[in-house]
């Protein structure tokens, strides 16, 4: 079994104030939650090939999934949602590809992880009035 995961996170929007921004900043998560994941899944293939829990699991995002960004009005964080919904395809693509080989591709979304970026005292962020959605 491989589980893998990328994250680049930074609050940025999809706005075009300083498009070289942007771009670097997109290019960037496609290399961590695209492109890197690809490349570990061809990498790791011939091992999964040969084993007994023939299972490959991405961590995914909620932030991914358009129904949820629609039903709750998410506005931030367009270009990691972006990249994780690419994720979202490739997993499902190499799916479709290695499913007669009895490979599962997954993509999992674990929900609200504490990562430890609000260790000094102050609210998460989830559980403020603003992600009231999600608590």
């Amino acid at each position: 079994m491989l589980v893998t995961n990328g994250l680049t996170w930074k609050p940025h929007t999809h706005s075009g104030a300083r498009p070289d921004e942007l771009t670097k900043y997109m290019r960037g998560l496609f290399d961590i939650n695209v492109i890197a994941n690809i490349h570990l899944f061809n990498l790791f293939l011939p091992l999964i090939l040969k084993g007994h829990a023939k299972k490959v699991i991405a961590i995914s995002s909620g932030m991914a999934d358009p129904a949820f960004v629609k039903d709750y009005d998410i506005a931030v964080g367009s270009l990691y949602a972006t990249s994780k919904a690419a994720l979202n395809m490739i997993v499902a693509k190499f799916s479709a590809q290695y499913k007669q080989d009895d490979v599962l591709f997954l993509a999992l979304c674990p929900g609200m992880v504490d990562v430890g970026h609000y260790d000094n005292g102050t609210t998460i962020p989830a559980c403020s009035e603003d992600w009231r959605f999600v608590c």
